[in-house]
């Protein structure tokens, strides 16, 4: 979450101060808002373009301008936590939510937030087969582990899962839904619960075996693995993941924005939690 404040409104009709509208740019392009073009702190047409197709986003009609405290703001810094006042109609051409953009800068993913390694997971959670593992998927072995998964329904689609992720998905998906409904609408999953090696691995536990992590489609499309570009859709509900605490794979070191899973705080609270 960016520390940067504006003191002033940037966009259309704004006074445009060049510090504010450098903050502004730069937030604009790290969530893949390219368009923007350079950050030379002038707010021409380029700019107020950029913003109006990122407030397409959760606006029925955008205006091009971003106020201090306002929605749009809170948007663009990921501090927005009320409810959308005017539900937007979904985007369509250059704004599609699967529209790919290059990967927001490291700077503003994942704040605070740390992936969790095979030997935490195996102490806290258990080993899910008992070593036992190929590169497909097969069910969990493990009694405590199979005591705590559950098949529910979380927003518009249904998982099986480890009890507390699925639990915290639901409230995610309920934050996406009033924050972020065009993206809402167009969410699907690819699955969570896996037992099986992190793909090209041949001894690394991918964490869905454990039914803490989840990969999204949007309108049916799966994000391409490791080409370092990322569904615009999924930029826009990533700061809801990761205020719940979950941890998006495009900072993996091959990038995997289809991927979001629990972070280390997450599993370490859940542990204690399972029966």
């Amino acid at each position: 979450m960016p520390t940067v404040l504006l003191s002033q409104p940037v966009g259309r009709g704004a006074p445009n101060l060049r510090a504010d509208v450098l903050a502004v740019q730069h937030l604009l392009l790290a969530r893949g808002f390219a368009r923007v073009g350079d950050a030379d702190g002038r707010c021409g047409p380029n700019t107020i373009a950029a913003i109006e197709d990122f407030q397409s986003g959760f606006m029925r009609s955008p205006d091009g301008r971003i106020d201090p405290g306002g929605r749009s703001w809170a948007h663009l810094s990921g501090t927005y936590s009320g409810q959308a006042s005017v539900p937007p109609t979904p985007a369509t051409g250059a704004s599609s939510v699967t529209r790919t953009v290059p990967i927001p800068a490291a700077s503003t993913v994942n704040p605070g937030l740390k992936p969790v390694r095979n030997g935490l997971m195996l102490s806290l959670l258990g080993d899910p087969r008992g070593g036992q593992y190929s590169s497909q998927c097969e069910p969990p072995t493990d009694p405590k582990l199979r005591r705590n998964i559950v098949l529910d329904t979380v927003g518009p689609f249904r998982v099986t899962g480890l009890l507390p992720a699925v639990l915290s998905l639901k409230a995610v998906m309920r934050d996406i839904q009033a924050e972020q409904p065009a993206v809402h609408q167009a969410l699907g999953t690819a699955g969570m619960l896996c037992c099986r090696l992190v793909r090209g691995s041949s001894s690394s536990i991918s964490n869905h075996a454990w039914g803490t992590a989840i990969d999204l489609t949007l309108n049916g499309v799966l994000d391409v693995y490791g080409d370092g570009r990322v569904q615009f859709g999924l930029t826009q509900i990533a700061p809801i993941f990761n205020r719940h605490g979950w941890y998006w794979g495009v900072s993996f070191g091959k990038e995997d924005g289809m991927h979001f899973e629990a972070s280390e705080s997450l599993v370490r609270a859940w542990a204690p939690t399972l029966r």
